[in-house]
């Protein structure tokens, strides 16, 4: 029986269970005797020990000047104060009588809300806009209530893992099912890993070491003939990924020409950069079933080398110090590692957290109009590097569920502005006027993104937080993400494929991953109220939220896998379904396993205060949203670890809940029976009380 449960079977249990008296501590806390008065112990002055002391006469405080009273010892060395031993023990049962009386308060205003509160429909739709006014109005009646969890401790044969509570295996927690699933997982990983080569199963090539070390003239060796670099680099422009809002194209398309003319004197550091960009494009061309040009060779070969010979250029460089060009290269390193699995990698996030402190030590952080000698264009190009930078760190962090590493207090960098890259160049004194966010420039995506991410970022926050989180709190961050999402152009808002069939496939993804990320927001911002909510009707916003936008990322995540596949719109454009996206739809199928195994006697019970049977039906719905995205999974498992473990975890969840689903269902039959038949011993009293008036 846990800590819950005992809450809810009334004051006698409580007591019976919860000890009158605190266990004997078995070590007991030296005291140490006091010379300085308090007020000199709390300033850190020199005291002198006088009634009053020379400081407090001074300050006129002699008030405050007194001197904590002499300890002595019992014979099993514990100190005491000489006024009185106990004084402690009576304050601590004191304490005890005000806990127990709050619990019994509680546990008694839980049972009065049970008794009111009943299951609601589970419509679907992007807004709370069909919600009665009372759940409603649930999240600004909640004040006072808080909630906190520490996350959950993973353990297993590859040591332990901390993720925070809105991660998807902390879910699994919350079900009951971590243990079953755990050495379910651990199988899932190991028989990946035994079909996998030790470079597929490795960490980012910068990391687990390079051997040997190359020199300049080993690595330009490896690069291929001009006209096969050109098409590279045309691929990796065109393919409007948005890492490429980093690089000033004129200014790119410059260096490049003189790199060639003079390969020696570009700096090592920009010899990388050309690399990551060259990796970037390999991919591109795999993904999209395409042949590399020229005779490059394997894609998943030429991929490796050009990578390492990026990371070779890092090394030569020395990355750990500042310098032009690493942090770009960092980034768009870090990139090519990322897209390489395709899965969830721990190296990722710690690599972020090295560009991060690399970035801040080149003052990324802090916004170029504070700083005369730095150039409009470099100061604009800073703001596109931290942009992406900082949208990354809130992502990758928590997608490894972690917070993130750049502190937002120490930053004042501005937004990058929404102007084309032939609007400015390094001759420009001061930036023209940025075009209206209505016309898409290769900067407008992240701009808005960044907006989003603001809201996202905070509310990742108080997920991590230690301290507990006030429900307020949760209104107020809900209503901020609700004007963050309406304040997208209309361009970049989620639509229909049938709606999108004359539009690019970048476009496309690019609303979808908004939706994803506004969705996901949604998600971990009442992730904490979806098990609490069933026994306090203030919370039942919260869960309609937790679970609406759990149901329109599954919703996406069927759009999306069958768009993807041959002769969908976005199959070339496959790639852009990352690990991140991917992550997204295995905490939005974890909620529904948790909402459709939660199902509680409370639930069964208040069924006759449903009209309809729309919470039945709401289940059936969000079941089948689940079998279809366990039938996605199970498509991805030979080619991705993250997908074996996902469907690894979805199959054991989803018997969870089709056990939890029969029961309703008879739960509900039985209920709609005894409904029907109070509603037929009514109708027929009415009947004869009509009959009995109108003999009259």
């Amino acid at each position: 029986m846990d800590q819950r449960t005992l809450l809810n079977t009334g004051s006698g249990q409580q007591e019976a269970q919860i000890p009158t008296k605190p266990p004997p501590y078995e070590e007991k806390k030296r005291h140490r005797t006091q010379f300085s008065c308090t007020h000199c112990r709390v300033k850190k002055l020199k005291c002198d020990r006088g009634h009053p002391c020379d400081n407090c006469a001074k300050r006129n405080l002699s008030h405050l000047c007194h001197y904590t009273p002499t300890a002595v010892r019992d014979r099993a060395g514990q100190a005491y104060p000489v006024t009185g031993r106990g004084d402690i023990s009576n304050r601590i049962r004191h304490l005890e009588s005000i806990v127990l009386s709050l619990r019994n308060q509680n546990a008694g205003s839980q049972s009065q809300m049970t008794e009111l509160s009943g299951g609601f429909p589970m419509t679907s739709g992007t807004d709370g806009g069909q919600i009665s006014g009372e759940i409603s109005q649930g999240l600004a009646t909640g004040k006072g209530n808080t909630i906190s969890s520490p996350g959950i401790m993973l353990t297993g044969h590859m040591g332990t893992r901390w993720v925070d509570a809105t991660h998807w295996e902390a879910i699994l927690d919350d079900v009951g099912v971590q243990g079953d699933c755990t050495e379910a997982l651990e199988r899932a990983d190991d028989e990946f890993l035994l079909g996998t080569t030790e470079e597929e199963s490795s960490g980012p090539t910068l990391f687990v070491g390079l051997s040997p070390l190359m020199n300049r003239s080993d690595v330009l060796a490896f690069l291929p003939p001009r006209p096969a670099v050109d098409r590279l680099i045309s691929r990796y422009f065109n393919a409007k990924e948005p890492s490429t809002m980093i690089l000033h194209v004129p200014t790119f398309h410059r260096e490049y020409t003189q790199f060639w003319e003079n390969q020696q004197a570009a700096p090592i550091a920009w010899v990388g950069l050309l690399f990551d960009i060259m990796c970037y494009a390999i991919f591109f061309y795999a993904r999209a079933g395409d042949s590399l040009p020229g005779s490059l060779g394997e894609p998943a070969h030429v991929s490796e080398v050009y990578r390492t010979c990026a990371a070779q250029c890092l090394v030569l460089a020395n990355y750990t110090t500042p310098g032009r060009y690493k942090v770009e290269t960092l980034l768009l390193y870090s990139g090519t590692e990322f897209l390489r699995t395709g899965d969830t990698q721990i190296g990722s996030s710690i690599l972020g957290g090295i560009i991060t402190r690399l970035a801040m030590h080149m003052g990324y952080h802090r916004d170029s109009k504070h700083y005369q000698n730095l150039s409009v264009f470099d100061g604009e190009m800073r703001r596109r590097v931290w942009a992406l930078i900082w949208q990354a760190d809130n992502l990758i962090s928590f997608q490894v569920g972690l917070p993130k590493t750049i502190p937002d207090l120490q930053c004042d960098t501005g937004l990058p502005h929404n102007l084309l890259d032939e609007d400015f160049d390094e001759t420009t004194k001061a930036l023209p006027s940025p075009r209206p966010m209505v016309e898409r420039t290769p900067v407008t995506y992240a701009i808005v993104k960044s907006k989003l991410m603001s809201v996202f970022g905070r509310i990742a926050q108080r997920s991590y937080s230690a301290t507990d989180t006030k429900h307020e709190d949760v209104a107020q961050l809900d209503e901020q993400l609700q004007i963050a999402h309406s304040s997208l152009p209309a361009f970049l808002r989620i639509r229909t494929m049938n709606m999108s069939i004359m539009d690019p496939a970048d476009l496309i993804m690019q609303r979808y991953n908004l939706e994803l990320l506004y969705q996901k927001a949604r998600c971990v911002l009442h992730r904490r109220y979806l098990v609490i909510c069933r026994s306090d009707l203030r919370y039942a916003y919260s869960r309609w939220s937790c679970v609406d936008a759990a149901t329109q990322i599954l919703r996406h995540q069927n759009d999306i896998y069958h768009e993807t596949q041959p002769g969908g719109q976005l199959h070339r454009d496959r790639w852009f379904v990352t690990s991140l996206t991917s992550h997204d739809f295995l905490l939005a199928a974890m909620i529904l396993c948790l909402e459709l195994s939660s199902k509680t006697e409370q639930d069964s019970g208040n069924a006759h205060l449903n009209s309809d049977s729309s919470t039945f039906e709401g289940r059936q719905g969000l079941l089948r949203a689940l079998e279809t995205s366990y039938s996605i999974w199970i498509a991805f498992t030979e080619v991705s670890p993250e997908a074996r473990k996902a469907s690894k975890a979805l199959e054991v969840m989803l018997q969870i809940a089709k056990k939890s689903h029969q029961g309703s269902v008879r739960s509900e039959e039985e209920s709609a029976d005894n409904h029907q038949s109070r509603l037929h011993n009514a109708h027929g009293a009415s009947y004869q009380l009509i009959t009995r008036s109108c003999r009259w």
